[in-house]
C-alpha cells in the first residue's frame, strides 16, 4: 500500500487507510511512512469492538470508489451485508489460508500475490475464477543504496573483511529463527568472519518468543556475533550491509522481504515456497533449502562465505529478475489496468426516466403560523397561484417541464370534512395545459386552525384531507399523481418539536413529533394509492453529515448518533422501525433528499462548507442514501442565495453525476426556491431563485448565470450534457 500510494498520480488517486485491528505493542512503522506521504491513516476502529468496527466501516466505505481489503479483514463482509448499493470490492491475500477464507460473493477481483493463492482464491470462485488474479507483491529499487554499506556497516560494528549474514523478520514462531540461530552456531565454530543479524521486534501475539531466541543464542555461545536489533525503520539500508540473506520460513506464500534482499544485490538462502520459488530458484538467483535443516542451511551460508564470486552472481541475478517481474515500474500498472477495469465495469444509474426534466422547479410552499401568530402563504406572497400558468410556460422555455408545487390545507379544508379546491384547481389545470409534471405537496409545515397535531385526530383528518385531494385530481386530469405527503419530517419535528421555531413551537418532543408526522404520512400514502394506484410518492428530507471532531470533546458516537437520525422519518414511513405504525417498505417510493450549503456541521461545533477539509461530497451522501434503500432518488430541494446561485448548481450538478456513474439513480435536481421569495421570518426579499419575484407583463426576470448553468442539461430526461 505504502508503494502503491507513493507511485500513483495523486492528481488521478487518492489512497485512504483504514486499520480495523492492532495487536498490543505492535510498531506503527506502517503508519509513519504512510503518513509521511500524505496518506490519512485511520486507526478509529482500534477503539471499537467489533460490531462497531463493522458499522464504521460501512460508514466509510460508502466514500470510496474501490475497497481494496488486505489479508482476510474479517470486519468487511458482515459492513458490506448492510449496504444495498457497495462499492467495488477487491481482496489481497498473501497466504493460501486468506484465499480460502469467507465468501467471495461481494468479491469483484481477488489478489494473490503467487500462483499457489490465486489458484486457492479461484477455487472459491467457481462460477468465474478468472475474477482470481496474481499481482506480486513489489519493491522500489530507488531506495536501496550501496552507498549506505559501509556506514551501516560500522555502526553495526561489522569490520570490512567480515561476512554479515542476516534476517528481517517479524519474530514469530513460523518465521524459524531457530533454524537460523543453530545454523549461526554451526558457521560460529569454522568461519571467525562471520556475523549475523536479526532486525524486527517481537510478534504482539508471541511476546515470549522473543526471549526465548534470546536465550537459545546466549546458550549457543553466539553473543559476541549475533545482534538483535529490533524494530528498525531503516530496513534497506540494513540490507545494504549484508552479504547474505536468510529466509527459513515453513508457511510464507511469497515474501516480500525476499524481494527487498535482491533489491540491494545480496545472495538469498531460502525455504521452498511457491512464493519463495518465483523470486529465489536455485543457484540461479539464490539457494533453496529443506524446512527445519540448520544443517542445510550451514552449508548453503559456508558455500557462499567461501565463494565471492557465487555471492556476486546471485545477488546480480536476483536483482534483475526482481526489476523484471516484481518492481514498482512492473507492478503498479498492473494495478492501475485492475483499477480501471473495475471501474469500467460498474453499472452506472439507468437513464433518468420519471421525470420530464432532470431539472426541476421547486416553488416555496411554507404555509405555518409564526410566533406571532401571523400565518404565512408564500404562494400567494409571489403570486404563483394566480399565474401558475404562466410560471410553468417560462420555465419550459429554460429547460424545466417538471416542478414540486402545492395544495394548501388551511383554503381548501378551513373547516373539518369540507373541502373548497378553488385555491388549487387553477394551478392544476395550468399544470395539464402546460404539459408541466407537478409534485403536489400535501402539507408544508401548515394544517387548518383548530386542529391539534399531536392529537390521533390529526392523522385521520389528513388522511381524509388526502384522500379528497386524489379524488379531484383523478376527475381533473389524467396525469399519473405526484404526491409529497408531508414535506420534511426530520426538520419539521425538530424546529417544531424541540427547538421552539416553527409551529407548534415545542420542546423535548421532537421524537414524538416525528412519530405523529410519519403516521399521517402513512395514512395519507394509503388513501392516495387507493384512489390512484398509479401514484407515486415523494418523501422529501434534509440530508445531512454530521462530523466528528476529536477538538469538540464531544464522543464520535454522539456524532454517528445523530448524523444516522436523519434517516429516522425514512425508516419509520418504510416500516424499519416501529412497523406498528403502519409503515410498509413500498410506500418509500421516491427517495427526496433536500441539500443547502449549510447541510453538514462538525458536531457541537460549526457548519462547514465545501472548502472544508471534514466536508463529505455530496456524491458520497448519495451514495449513502442509496446503499441503505435502493431507492430512485430526487435532490427534492436544493439552492442558495446571491452570486454563489450558478457556481452552487454546478457543484450539485457535478456531484450528482460522478453518484449516477457510482450506481446511484438520481432522477433529477429541483432548484428550491424557483423564484425569489419573502423571508419567513423577516419579509426580506430573498434572492435565492432562478426567476424573480414580482410577475411583469406575464413573465419574471430570470438570474442569467443560473439560467446557463441550467441549459447545460438536456431538456428531455437524461443527464449531464455539460459544455467543456
Amino acid at each position: 500500500m505504502r508503494l502503491l500510494a507513493k507511485s500513483l498520480d495523486p492528481a488521478k488517486y487518492l489512497v485512504e487507510v483504514i486499520q480495523c485491528f492492532q495487536k498490543d505493542s505492535a510498531p506503527d512503522l506502517s503508519h509513519d511512512k504512510l503518513r509521511a506521504l500524505g496518506v490519512h491513516v485511520d486507526t478509529t476502529a482500534f477503539s471499537l469492538g467489533f460490531e462497531d468496527t463493522v458499522a464504521y466501516l460501512r460508514r466509510r466505505v460508502i466514500g470510496a470508489d474501490i475497497v481494496i481489503s488486505s489479508q482476510d479483514v474479517a470486519d468487511i463482509y458482515p459492513a458490506f451485508e448492510g449496504l444495498a448499493v457497495h462499492p467495488p470490492l477487491i481482496e489481497r491475500g498473501e497466504h493460501v489460508a486468506e484465499a480460502l477464507a469467507g465468501p467471495k460473493h461481494f468479491t469483484t477481483r481477488y489478489v494473490g500475490t503467487c500462483d499457489s493463492i490465486r489458484a486457492a482464491a479461484a477455487g472459491r470462485m467457481s462460477v468465474r475464477p478468472h475474477h482470481a488474479l496474481e499481482i506480486p507483491s513489489m519493491v522500489d529499487l530507488s531506495e536501496f543504496d550501496s552507498a549506505m554499506r559501509l556506514p551501516v556497516r560500522r555502526s553495526l560494528g561489522i569490520a570490512a573483511d567480515q561476512i554479515l549474514i542476516g534476517w528481517v523478520v517479524r519474530l514469530d514462531r513460523k518465521k524459524r529463527l531457530e533454524d537460523f540461530i543453530r545454523a549461526a552456531a554451526e558457521i560460529a565454530r569454522t568461519e571467525p568472519r562471520a556475523r549475523f543479524v536479526v532486525v524486527g521486534g517481537p510478534d504482539a501475539s508471541m511476546p515470549e518468543y522473543e526471549a526465548e531466541l534470546h536465550a537459545l543464542a546466549r546458550t549457543l555461545g553466539l553473543d559476541a556475533c549475533l545482534t538483535f536489533t529490533g524494530d528498525r525503520a531503516d530496513v534497506p539500508a540494513l540490507l545494504s550491509a549484508m552479504d547474505v540473506f536468510c529466509w527459513l520460513s515453513n508457511d510464507e506464500a511469497m515474501p516480500r522481504v525476499i524481494l527487498e534482499a535482491g533489491a540491494a544485490s545480496l545472495a538469498v538462502i531460502a525455504t521452498r515456497n511457491d512464493g519463495t520459488l518465483q523470486q529465489n530458484g536455485d543457484d540461479e538467483t539464490g539457494i533453496v533449502v529443506p524446512c527445519q535443516d540448520p544443517s542445510a542451511v550451514a552449508a548453503a551460508i559456508r558455500r557462499l562465505i567461501a565463494d565471492p564470486d557465487l555471492r556476486l552472481r546471485l545477488g546480480i541475478g536476483l536483482r534483475e529478475h526482481i526489476r523484471a517481474n516484481f518492481s514498482v515500474e512492473v507492478v503498479v500498472p498492473q494495478w492501475r489496468r485492475l483499477f480501471s477495469q473495475v471501474l469500467a465495469e460498474r453499472a452506472p444509474a439507468p437513464t433518468d426516466s420519471i421525470f420530464n426534466s432532470f431539472v426541476l422547479g421547486g416553488w416555496e410552499s411554507s404555509t405555518h403560523r409564526l410566533r406571532n401568530g401571523t400565518r404565512l402563504d408564500v404562494l400567494a406572497s409571489t403570486a404563483h397561484d394566480a399565474h401558475a400558468e404562466a410560471d410553468y410556460l417560462q420555465l419550459a422555455g429554460l429547460g424545466i417541464r417538471a416542478c414540486r408545487d402545492a395544495l394548501r390545507w388551511h383554503l381548501i379544508e378551513p373547516t373539518p370534512n369540507s373541502y373548497d379546491f378553488n385555491s388549487f384547481t387553477p394551478m392544476l389545470d395550468a399544470a395539464t395545459r402546460t404539459g408541466t409534471q407537478v409534485i403536489w405537496d400535501l402539507m408544508h409545515y401548515g394544517w387548518p386552525d383548530g386542529l391539534d397535531i399531536w392529537s390521533a385526530g390529526f392523522v385521520n383528518r389528513f388522511a381524509a384531507f388526502a384522500r379528497a385531494c386524489a379524488l379531484h385530481h383523478r376527475e381533473r386530469s389524467d396525469a399519473v399523481p405526484f404526491w409529497c405527503p408531508v414535506n420534511e419530517i426530520s426538520f419539521f419535528s425538530w424546529a417544531g418539536g424541540d427547538a421552539r421555531y416553527l409551529n407548534p413551537f415545542a420542546a423535548g418532543r421532537g421524537y414524538e413529533l416525528k412519530v405523529q408526522l410519519a403516521r399521517a404520512a402513512i395514512a395519507a400514502t394509503s388513501e392516495l394509492r387507493d384512489v390512484d394506484p398509479r401514484a407515486r410518492f415523494v418523501h422529501a428530507e434534509p440530508l445531512i453529515a454530521v462530523h466528528h471532531s476529536p477538538h469538540t470533546g464531544r464522543p464520535r458516537w454522539e456524532a454517528d448518533g445523530w448524523h444516522d437520525a436523519q434517516f429516522q422519518a425514512f425508516d419509520l414511513i418504510s416500516g424499519r422501525t416501529w412497523p406498528q405504525i403502519g409503515g410498509d417498505p413500498s410506500f418509500l417510493d421516491i427517495v427526496g433528499v433536500n441539500y443547502y450549503f449549510n447541510n453538514q456541521w462538525i458536531h457541537a461545533g460549526p457548519p462547514i462548507d465545501v472548502d472544508d477539509k471534514s466536508y463529505a461530497p455530496l456524491s458520497d451522501l448519495l451514495f449513502q442514501v442509496a446503499a441503505r434503500y435502493n431507492r430512485p432518488i430526487l435532490i427534492a430541494e436544493t439552492g442558495i442565495e446571491g452570486d454563489r446561485r450558478a457556481a452552487w448548481f454546478n457543484y450539485i450538478a457535478d456531484e450528482t453525476a460522478r453518484a449516477r456513474l457510482r450506481g446511484v439513480q438520481v432522477e433529477g435536481i429541483c432548484l428550491y426556491p424557483i423564484a425569489n421569495h419573502l423571508g419567513w421570518d423577516d419579509a426580506r426579499l430573498c434572492h435565492n431563485g432562478l426567476l424573480g419575484h414580482e410577475v411583469i407583463n406575464g413573465h419574471r426576470t430570470v438570474h442569467t448565470p443560473l439560467a446557463d448553468a441550467v441549459s447545460r442539461f438536456s431538456l428531455p430526461a437524461g443527464l449531464v450534457k455539460r459544455s467543456a
